[in-house]
This record gives structure tokens, sequence and C-alpha cells, in this order.
């Protein structure tokens, strides 16, 4: 069997794709969501699967804890369902996958899953997910973030057997997305097309995902925070350039700014999106001496002018994310000199051992990880 290979589910999108829900055969359905999704379109998702059995778990939280997935895992072997329905942000995807894994396998725990062994998953369920903002990408991949309980520490959990049946994309899910959490969500995938055209595990396949994307979101990011939730063509666009970036990143990988960017939402609380747009530049500077070439390839794509590509697709990056209003450096989150020092090991540790760290093009070393940090608290240019 080849090592190599892209997995992508069966896409349904559209403007009311929503509806696709009530075209599946199956009969006993378990919702995994928040209680923000649930009140926005619990009823609606419920009329659409009125001669269904519908069971909602809507106990999901912002950087999930492993005990509320397996918390979710015990509901779905008590109610059976043959179908699994993740509709929220990233959180409530990497949850919905988590639960399918624990009903599918009652025998493991979350922490078994891994991208080595084969779980003959979908012998009793299928598992299908719904973004409602444009962004994480979650829909696309094996992968699970998820926050132990015990220290908060981020961890990733892979299987591709997690990838689901099917995905739904409906605009018109995100259009009511607040300028921030669309700035947020949308940068993050912005750092997903960067991340995956550059690590070592770029390919071919997901080449023109990464650019097409990437082209995109400068191009409709700015006019989604702006006014998104007065033009539908718009969030269209960025929620299918965000949904291709995560096709990207489920066949190829992330990056140092996703280990930095999960550690400092491990120790800090820092927002997933807002943390790796933050890290992206420092990191475009790090990964200079391996990457030039695939940094002219983007800034040709994006039709913009280069002397030193690395430092341009970096200020091109900062031009964004201010002009989105997301922040430049560490220090603009709010986090004090005093704070940041007293917990600079662990976000070291964190960043270093993270599964994206060894993706990055450039060898990267726990000291390394040391002066990024400290160059991106400040604001200072990379240049080693």
């Amino acid at each position: 069997m080849s090592l190599d290979q892209i997995k992508i589910p069966t896409i349904y999108y559209g403007r009311g794709s929503l509806k696709q829900l009530k075209y599946f055969k199956q009969k006993r359905i378990l919702i995994v969501t928040d209680n923000i999704i649930n009140k926005l379109y619990g009823d609606k998702i419920q009329r659409i699967l009125k001669n269904k059995e519908c069971l909602f778990f809507t106990e999901v939280l912002p950087d999930p804890l492993d005990k509320i997935i397996m918390k979710g895992g015990n509901v779905a072997k008590q109610f059976s369902p043959d179908l699994i329905v993740g509709i929220g942000g990233g959180s409530v995807m990497d949850s919905a996958k988590g639960i399918f894994f624990l009903y599918e396998r009652p025998d493991k725990s979350l922490y078994d899953i891994n991208p080595i062994n084969y779980f003959k998953l979908g012998r009793k369920s299928k598992l299908i997910l719904i973004p409602t903002t444009s962004g994480t990408g979650a829909e696309h991949t094996g992968a699970i973030i998820v926050t132990k309980s015990e220290g908060n520490q981020k961890t990733g959990l892979i299987c591709f057997e997690l990838v689901p049946s099917a995905v739904i994309l409906d605009p018109k899910l995100p259009l009511n997305m607040p300028p921030k959490l669309t700035a947020s969500t949308g940068i993050d995938a912005l750092v997903h097309a960067i991340e995956s055209f550059i690590n070592k595990m770029n390919s071919d396949f997901t080449a023109p995902f990464n650019l097409n994307s990437i082209k995109t979101l400068f191009k409709y990011l700015p006019i989604a925070v702006k006014n998104g939730n007065n033009d539908i063509f718009v969030r269209e666009k960025v929620h299918y350039a965000a949904s291709m970036a995560g096709i990207a990143l489920a066949n190829s990988a992330a990056g140092l700014a996703h280990s930095c960017g999960h550690s400092l939402g491990s120790v800090f609380h820092t927002q997933h999106g807002i943390a790796v747009g933050l890290m992206l530049p420092y990191i475009i500077e790090f990964n200079k001496s391996h990457c030039n070439n695939k940094y002219k390839t983007i800034l040709e794509t994006l039709n913009v002018n280069y002397d030193d590509p690395a430092s341009k697709l970096s200020n091109t990056i900062k031009s964004l994310l201010k002009e989105i209003g997301l922040p430049l450096t560490i220090k603009e989150l709010d986090i004090s000199k005093n704070d940041f020092e007293s917990n600079f090991e662990k976000l070291t540790e964190y960043a270093y051992n993270d599964l994206a760290t060894g993706l990055n093009p450039r060898s990267t070393t726990e000291n390394d990880i040391k002066k990024i940090f400290h160059h991106a608290y400040n604001g200072q240019t990379i240049d080693f």
C-alpha cells in the first residue's frame, strides 16, 4: 500500500446546503455542537431531521477538554447512533471526531488515537462535519486538538480514519459571524494554506489548494471582516477558501507557527487563529533559508513585487493582520513581560514538543524556539 495518499470527503456545498442532512439514509443521529450553535440552529436542524431520531450533545466548549469528549463518547454509547454530525467551529468538529472514535472503539481511550494503527472505524456509524466558521479546516482533517484536563496542555491526536465521510459547506451558516471571529478564523485558514505549502509534506496535489486559498483570502477576508454580514458572495468565497486550505492541511501538515500558536493557547489561553496568525510572519522569516522559492511562488500568485521574498511576504502578512485588526506581537496580547518570562520555559517546552515542529521546513532546536518567542514578543525581525 502506498504511504502517499490524498483523502478528501464528499463535499456538499452551496447556499442552503444544510438541508442535505435530510437525505442521508441513517435514522439515529447524534448532533455534537455547543450551546451557541444550538441556540442559533438547533430548531432548524430538528425541522430538517423531523423524520429521524435525534439527540443533541451541546456541552462542547472552546479548546475542548478531554473529559468533555469522553463524556460525549459515553452519551454516544448509550444512544447508539448510526450517524454522528458535528456542527460548529473547530472545537466542536474536533470533539465530534473524538466522540466518533470512542463510540466506534469502546475498548480504546481517547489517547490511543494515533496515525499508525488501523482502528476499523465506521462499522457502527458515519461521521459528517459542518463548519459554522470559516477557517479551522477541521472538517477535512483526521486531527483533534484536545486540551488535557491535567496541566491544560493542548495536544494533537491524529488518525486518518477520522476524516469524515462527508462535509457540508453552507455559506449561510457563517454569515453573521462578528468581525473579530471572522478575522481570527480567516487568518487561521491563511496560516494553514501557507504552512502546508512550505512544510516537509507538501506535494503537487496540495499546492493548487494552497495557492488558490492564499489568493482568495488576501482578496476577500478584509471585505468579510468589514462587511461580511451583508455580503453572502464574500462569505461564500472565504468559506470555500478556508475549507480548501483545510483539504491541503489534512493532506500535508502545518509547521512552526502552529507549534508556537498551540503553546500560546495552552499557556495564555490565546485564541488559536490570533496566536498562529501573529506567529506566522516570524516563522516566515525563520524559514527563509529553506523556503525562498516557495515564497516567490506565493508572492507571484498575489501579483506582489519583491526583492527579498521572505521580508516581503512577512510584511505583506503583517499588513493584512493590521488591516483586519489582529495583533502583530505577543506583547499586544496584553501579556506582561513578567508573565511572559515566568511562563517562558513551559511556553518553549510545549512548542518544541508539538507534532508540527518536526514538519517545519527548517529543523528547529529548543534554543531557536526561545529566540523566536523573544523576537515575537517585542516585534523584532528574525535574523538568525
